[in-house]
């Protein structure tokens, strides 16, 4: 049998075949949430994520949502991924060949193949992934201790090698770590039984809350400042910005748009808070994002993320600025995601009602 990347070369050619196969085999549809299963070990743990879900039913057209088929051993033999920012299009197709001891996986889009995954088994467990996509390929070989996943040897191409090792204790996975070169990683550490999330929220509240006046008076500003904004992308991974807009410079923004007037993105001046990535807060990350896993639509994880740097902000509202900045007398500080979709929502619980009243009065909200 040619190679995995000589047959990449060929999948271009073998699509309509492999589907045609592959659907043949289907027995029942099902549903489910993203990302659905993968075969290889540990590929959820490493990355913080959860399968997908089941659905009862297809969800509307404006999200994402996969079809798998499966045949008679249960096993997934198709994947639909049909795209809620097309509508409900689908865009993506996967095609599984399980053989006896090797599992091929052919994954395509409207415009053609983009990787090819071939899983060799022995004993029933999974010893090896070969894979080749448009970009680059890459090999995981795989090792177990009492028949579970131990040692995870990856190299990709471009990359440097890296190793992952897993403990495991009678309840399930324990810790897992990625080391590369003489770098080592925590991807996912089981939190101890007493851990208590909204403690640790809490404490990295009070955390923030005593770090950002600080970070803030180390900034290079020469003119009264308006607002202080707590700018991030992703809540759950409580990593946060702060920028700050003069009085002038917020008079130029809300000229162009109202909006613009809370644009930390459109700020001069700003830095960044860095937590320790240890202890506490890499708990508080890790738990957010498998939170939000359990159901990507709802974000409950993000939700616990985005309350917390508002509740930051409404703190800091109450801070005496005058030892630490020029401030105007209306400055506000409050947490903004980047793209400003949370703005609204935030301001409500950043500001006091008063606060919030003016602005709405001067036309910047």
């Amino acid at each position: 049998m040619p190679d995995p990347a000589a047959r990449f070369a060929q999948l271009g050619d073998e699509y309509e075949s492999r589907k045609r196969s592959a659907t043949a085999l289907v027995e029942s549809w099902d549903w489910y949430t993203w990302p659905g299963p993968d075969l290889r070990p540990l590929r959820f743990e490493r990355d913080l994520l959860k399968p997908g879900r089941r659905l009862d039913a297809r969800p509307p057209d404006n999200r994402d949502v996969l079809q798998i088929g499966f045949d008679a051993r249960r096993r997934p033999t198709v994947i639909e991924e049909y795209s809620g920012f097309l509508h409900g299009k689908l865009h993506h197709e996967t095609f599984f060949r399980h053989g006896d001891d090797i599992v091929e996986v052919a994954h395509f889009a409207t415009d053609g193949p983009i990787y090819l995954h071939e899983y060799r088994f022995e004993d029933g467990l999974m010893r090896s992934a070969t894979m080749v996509a448009r970009r680059g390929s890459g090999r995981e070989s795989y090792a177990y201790t009492d028949g579970r996943i131990s040692r995870v040897e990856v190299e990709h191409s471009g990359g440097p090698p890296a190793v992952l090792a897993a403990e495991h204790d009678d309840r399930g996975l324990l810790r897992l770590v990625q080391t590369t070169g003489n770098e080592s990683r925590v991807l996912y550490t089981r939190p101890p039984a007493n851990f208590d999330l909204d403690a640790a929220c809490r404490a990295i509240e009070d955390l923030l809350v005593a770090l950002i006046p600080d970070a803030a008076a180390r900034l290079d500003v020469d003119d009264r400042i308006a607002c202080l904004a707590l700018s991030y992308a992703r809540p759950t991974q409580l990593s946060i910005g702060i920028s700050v807009a003069t009085e002038a410079e917020r008079a130029d923004l809300s000229a162009i748009d109202a909006q613009a007037a809370w644009a930390p993105e459109d700020f001069e001046t700003n830095t960044d808070i860095d937590l320790d990535d240890t202890g506490p807060s890499r708990l508080v990350r890790q738990e957010l994002a498998l939170i939000d896993a359990d159901d990507y639509d709802v974000a409950a994880g993000s939700e616990i993320g985005r309350r917390l740097f508002c509740a930051v902000a409404a703190r800091l509202n109450l801070h005496d600025w005058s030892a630490t900045l020029p401030v105007t007398d209306d400055f506000v500080v409050y947490a903004v995601d980047l793209e400003l979709v949370d703005l609204e929502r935030n301001l409500t619980s950043c500001l006091p009602p008063d606060r919030l009243a003016q602005f709405h009065e001067r036309g910047l909200l």
